[in-house]
Formats: structure tokens, sequence, C-alpha cells
């Protein structure tokens, strides 16, 4: 990935468009674009499941607890992971995560070539505007889509159904309340840093004599770290779930 690659060749003369050919940067974005296909695939599965058990938690809190439906979907995605890897909560997650990295990875190795000898500031606060305005559209799109599939009341079933069918009366749709937003904002910010900021930092200060190459350093801690990330994101998921389904109870 980018990150990858600034550590192996530091030091870029500048990029000019007529040396297209002769540049590196083709081939350097094509190893990003792989890279964040294999990255998405690898963690995906697991924030699936995650997401899947925060969303089913906030609907029915009494009747789904989060660890028991974590347990149960992660057993899932490894008792059946060609079916699960098709499943639509698996696209619309790995199609987030795969946007978010490309745009990070593709602005930032971009960055870098068309500037001689980049200002470190300048590079990471670009890659992490460019980041956050495509995660946060994608992010609520995926949001509203897992509450759709899973947030559904579904017990009573049939009854509910036909009594939807029958001339339901116009209901004025609820405001979304400023403080969920907010907390979803927040829990975005900690994903986008989780997934692009921190892993070169962690990377960094780790010892070279601890992995075999610095390629395999950062694929590691690109791997490792969003996935902790979780440990803070998802309680304030669920305290942003909450707010909008009791949006009478949020100030």
């Amino acid at each position: 990935m980018s990150l990858i690659t600034q550590q192996i060749a530091p030091e870029r003369p500048r990029f000019a468009w007529g040396d297209w050919k002769a540049s590196t940067l083709p081939a350097q974005l094509a190893g990003d674009l792989g890279s964040e296909i294999v990255s998405a695939t690898l963690i995906s599965s697991l924030l699936t499941a995650t997401d899947h058990a925060v969303v089913e938690n906030a609907a029915w809190p009494a009747r789904n607890p989060f660890a028991q439906t974590l347990k149960t979907n992660i057993i899932c995605s490894f008792r059946n992971p060609r079916r699960f890897l098709g499943t639509q909560p698996f696209i619309i997650i790995w199609t987030l995560y795969a946007a978010t990295y490309a745009t990070a990875n593709i602005v930032e190795t971009t960055a870098r070539h068309l500037t001689q000898q980049a200002d470190e500031l300048l590079v990471q606060s670009v890659t992490f505007l460019s980041t956050i305005t495509v995660n946060i559209p994608l992010g609520a799109w995926k949001d509203v889509r897992f509450v759709q599939i899973f947030g559904r009341l579904s017990a009573p079933g049939a009854a509910q159904i036909e009594a939807a069918k029958t001339a339901p009366p116009p209901v004025q749709r609820p405001k979304f309340p400023r403080t969920a937003a907010s907390t979803f904002l927040i829990r975005d910010a900690i994903t986008i840093f989780g997934a692009v900021n921190l892993p070169p930092m962690v990377s960094v200060s780790l010892q070279e004599d601890k992995f075999a190459n610095p390629m395999l350093k950062m694929a590691t801690m690109q791997l490792l770290i969003p996935v902790f990330s979780q440990i803070f994101a998802t309680p304030i998921h669920l305290l942003g779930l909450d707010m909008y389904s009791h949006p009478n109870g949020a100030s």
C-alpha cells in the first residue's frame, strides 16, 4: 500500500504528467488497489459480524444479547465462508472499507508523487479529508441498509404486514437527532483514524527485527488496528443507534 511504498522508497523525484510511462506511480497505484482489495476482504468478515450484532442488539436488547449474536455470526462466517462472503451485508461492508482504503491510499500515493519532499502534515491532512468525504456518506448508507435488514420488527409478522397494507395513514418521519448524528461522526472519525492514520504510526515504532520486511509489518498493522479500533467505535455506534431508535430521550 502507499504507506508501505513510503517506507521502502521515501525519496522520490517530482512527478510530471508527461513522464507517466517512466514513472513508478502507475505501478504503485495498482499495488494500492490490490492491497486495499485484500485488506477490505480480510477485515470485512469480522466487521460484518460486529455491525450485525450491534444493530440486532439495539433493536431487541433482551432477545439478542450482543456477545451471543456476535459469536453466532462469527461461527457462521467460518462454517460457511462462501455463503457468508456472498451475502448482502458483507458486500455492503466490503464496499465501504474498499472505497475508504482505496481513497486513502491513492490520494496519499499521488500527493507524495506530485510534491518533492512533501510536507507530511499536508499529505496526511489531504488524505484524511478525502477519506472522510468518501467514508461518511458510505457509512451512512451502510447504517441505513443494516437497520433495514436487521433492525425491522418481525415478531408478530403476518398480522403487522396485513395491517400495514390496509390504507396506512400518512406518518411524519421524525427528525434525525443531532446527538445521534454526532455519535455517528465520532464513530466514523475513530474508524478512519484506526484504518488510515494509526497503522503507520504504530508501524514506525515497531522494531524491524520483529518482522521479515517492512511490507509485512505495515500490512499486519493495517489488518489488526482497524479491528481493534472497533473496541472504541462499537459502544459509540450502539449509543447512536439507541438515540436514533428513541429520539425523545435524546437531547
